[in-house]
């Protein structure tokens, strides 16, 4: 009982929200929601990676080697080396060789490869916007669902407490008479236990109604939700809805789909790319440079007899310039069938898209029509059940003076007052089953934002 009071006492300390407040804080906070638009944001980056990669890339290099023979610092022929002045002697060698410079590389034909896979990942960015979208749209709707069921429950909460004191009184009198002589013990139990179930229904509906409250809780990221502020549901409203291709087609439901064909068909060009040659091109530009290996020395000759001319000291260091550009073609010719099973594999991912797409507008169409008709149904079920909770309040205050007058027996009005209850609970449900199929139909026709 305390916890029971201590609970109410903390809903009655928080602020009542209005149905828009509620949506509007979960589409603020909701953990979900985040997430995908995070997921978008990813996307987003790489897409614009894909489509850098149209430009090649530009890397500096920097290397150490060392060799157990001497090498040049750059690579020469036979015929640069004998022209060059003093012929070798005027060439370096070293054993430990650095080299320090930049490279461009850029893809120049790949069968239209990097073209597809660029296009597929501006539909991936475009996936996942609509598939944000459709996370809203959807939080809406369970938000919009779960307040028309607080506002349901909370309702029958109030039916049914205005029920359990009328039956208390009746019980109180119950026990008068007995104590009197005029009711026997089993009208008194027959009293107390429709008491004890009213009390047990209540306690049931506020269960519920504290589940709902928590689940409404952790739609919006944690942000406590305070009580419901009640609004008019216009169950007279008309409203016809066409279900033509246009309108199943404009569905962000359906683009998806439509996006999954299209990435299919990217696929397939991707994968053929690879019969067709690649070809990239290559700039490099850098400075090679080590301590020489050796003194070189020109050696006496017959004019120079004497000790010849030292060119280049042992440890000096010197340095190259080394640059090349080119051009490179590679073609496969055969890869045992690899292709031709991808090729295959895609071909039936683009059919398979298809199908998934036309399935998604069957099902939209007969989720539509089912909405419609619960709406209808639940129009219908209203005014039934109004009629007859009406029918029976003014039957249990005929069968109450009949009562009072001995001429109806206790069980037989109990029994009407069970009735008559159950009919207001289920009016109360019907009138706000109208208004969750509305919204459910909102959220197939994605409105649910637009309101």
């Amino acid at each position: 009982m305390k916890y029971y009071l201590a609970t109410l006492l903390l809903f009655c300390s928080l602020e009542a929200m209005t149905l828009d407040e509620t949506v509007s804080k979960a589409l603020e906070y909701n953990n979900a929601l985040q997430q995908s638009e995070l997921s978008v944001k990813r996307s987003k980056s790489i897409k614009e990676s894909k489509s850098a990669q149209n430009f090649g890339r530009v890397d500096l290099l920097a290397s150490y080697d060392h060799y157990n023979n001497a090498r040049t610092l750059t690579p020469l022929t036979p015929m640069s080396i004998v022209g060059s002045p003093d012929g070798a002697y005027t060439i370096p060698t070293t054993t430990n060789m650095f080299s320090v410079g930049v490279v461009y590389n850029v893809v120049l034909f790949d069968g239209f490869a990097q073209k597809s896979i660029y296009t597929i990942s501006d539909l991936q960015y475009e996936n996942a916007s609509i598939k944000s979208r459709l996370g809203r749209e959807e939080l809406i709707y369970n938000v919009r669902n779960l307040y028309i069921s607080l506002l349901a429950l909370q309702e029958q909460r109030e039916a049914q407490i205005l029920y359990t004191t009328s039956q208390s009184r009746l019980l109180e009198r119950i026990k008068e008479e007995k104590r009197l002589g005029s009711k026997s013990k089993l009208d008194l139990l027959r009293a107390q236990n429709s008491v004890e179930a009213s009390h047990t229904q209540v306690t049931s509906i506020e269960a519920n109604i504290a589940i709902i409250k928590a689940t409404l809780t952790a739609l919006m990221g944690g942000k406590a939700f305070g009580d419901t502020t009640p609004f008019e549901i216009d169950i007279e409203r008309q409203e016809e809805l066409t279900l033509d291709e246009k309108t199943l087609t404009s569905l962000n439901r359906y683009k998806v789909t439509q996006i999954n064909v299209k990435a299919s068909q990217q696929k397939q060009a991707q994968v053929k790319s690879a019969y067709y040659p690649h070809v990239d091109f290559n700039a490099y530009y850098g400075q090679n440079f080590g301590p020489n290996d050796t003194t070189n020395t020109v050696p006496p000759t017959s004019t120079a007899p004497s000790a010849g001319e030292t060119l280049i000291q042992k440890g000096d260091w010197n340095h190259e310039a080394n640059w090349q550009v080119g051009i490179h073609a590679k073609w496969n010719i055969l890869d045992f069938g690899k292709t031709s099973s991808l090729n295959e594999e895609a071909r039936l991912s683009y059919l398979l898209a298809k199908l998934e797409g036309d399935g998604v507008k069957i099902e939209l169409r007969k989720n539509m029509i089912k909405a419609q008709n619960n709406m209808k149904l639940a129009k219908a079920q209203y005014h039934n059940f109004l009629s007859q909770y009406q029918l029976l309040s003014e039957t249990e205050k005929i069968e109450q003076v009949r009562y009072d007058n001995d001429a109806l027996s206790l069980t037989d009005l109990l029994e009407t007052s069970a009735k008559k209850e159950l009919m207001h609970a289920q009016t109360i449900n019907a009138k706000y089953s109208y208004q969750q199929a509305r919204y459910y139909l909102d959220y197939l026709l994605e409105k649910g934002e637009q309101q």
